[in-house]
């Protein structure tokens, strides 16, 4: 059964003075006739204000603390919520190991919506065993300056240039390799030993001052012109064919031992320059066991500057330079 709505008239269509209507609320303290019906009472304002302030209440709640959404994961499974246990930590990942296959064409969109794209790695190529061949490593640089080939099969360059540092006794190297030598003479009077330079830079007519000399002393000794001239070229170097005309090669001896010859290989200068000389750039230039290559005859005493790249190549592989440079044929 529901309650019937009774409109009650306002005051002011009330005529003055009369009489309460028998359904208007009796009195404070007056008995409720028998048998009356009971009218709903209407709310005032501030009913009104609490309820709007109980919706408000629930609306800012409902804001703060939203249902969580059901999340998932790029293969459309749902994800955990966020109540329930996380495992993922203390499992292993295998996502490195395994195949991707989220991604089933170039233009299919994820749960992103599209505003992002899955990126599939790059797979490993799979080894079949065989290990592919090394690229080629670079040779030599031939326009170094420091790897210049003269011998009597290369003439020094025409536009060859310099510039000469003066060293004791009127000595001189090219200005670019004198750090190196000072370098390597330090340290080899810094281990009590006493090395001597006793030729370096020679110019174009030192060089045939001295080949021709070594001629006529071959001559002297009863050799024939065309004998002496051959046998000169492998103890001193053709004009234009030596490498102290480069101002990189110097001659150094022992001071106590002076003699260009083979003595010189067991002093100890000759025997801490052969060990130590590549350290600061500079190589033995004439081995015993390389004359049919250089040239040039076993010389324990004569040194070239290459740099300490090349120098330090050179010694580990005990080639010379024409092996190093490729330029083994006359």
């Amino acid at each position: 059964m529901y309650e019937r709505e009774i409109t009650v008239p306002s005051r002011s269509s009330r005529p003055s003075g009369s009489s309460r209507p028998s359904g208007s609320p009796r009195p404070s303290g007056s008995p409720r006739p028998s048998g009356g019906r009971r009218r709903r009472r209407r709310r005032g304002p501030a009913g009104l204000l609490l309820a709007l302030a109980l919706c408000a209440a629930v609306g800012v709640f409902l804001f703060k603390n939203p249902a969580p959404a059901q999340a998932q994961n790029g293969d459309g499974r749902d994800a955990p919520s966020a109540g329930a246990p996380d495992n993922s930590a203390g499992a292993p990942d295998n996502s490195a190991g395994a195949p991707d296959n989220s991604s089933g064409g170039a233009d299919e969109a994820g749960d992103d919506g599209g505003l992002l794209s899955a990126v599939k790695p790059e797979e490993p190529v799979p080894s079949n065993g065989v290990t592919p061949p090394e690229a080629p490593q670079e040779g030599p640089d031939r326009d170094d300056w420091r790897l210049i080939l003269v011998n009597p099969w290369n003439f020094l360059p025409e536009d060859y240039e310099l510039t000469l540092k003066q060293l004791d006794n009127g000595h001189a190297v090219d200005e670019r390799c004198y750090p190196d030598l000072q370098e390597m003479m330090d340290a080899c009077r810094a281990d009590g030993l006493s090395p001597m330079i006793c030729s370096s830079y020679r110019t174009q007519e030192k060089q045939e001052y001295l080949y021709q000399n070594k001629i006529n002393r071959l001559v002297a000794q009863g050799y024939s012109q065309e004998d002496a001239v051959a046998a000169a070229g492998t103890v001193v170097a053709v004009p234009g064919t030596s490498e102290h005309q480069l101002g990189l090669a110097l001659d150094i001896v022992d001071v106590n031992n002076q003699n260009l010859d083979e003595s010189q290989e067991s002093t100890a200068v000759q025997q801490w320059l052969m060990a130590h000389s590549w350290e600061y750039g500079f190589i033995l230039r004439y081995p015993n066991d390389k004359s049919e290559i250089t040239g040039i005859i076993y010389e324990p005493w004569h040194y070239r500057y290459v740099g300490r790249e090349a120098a330090e190549e050179i010694y580990s592989q005990g080639v010379c330079l024409e092996e190093y440079l490729g330029e083994t044929e006359g």
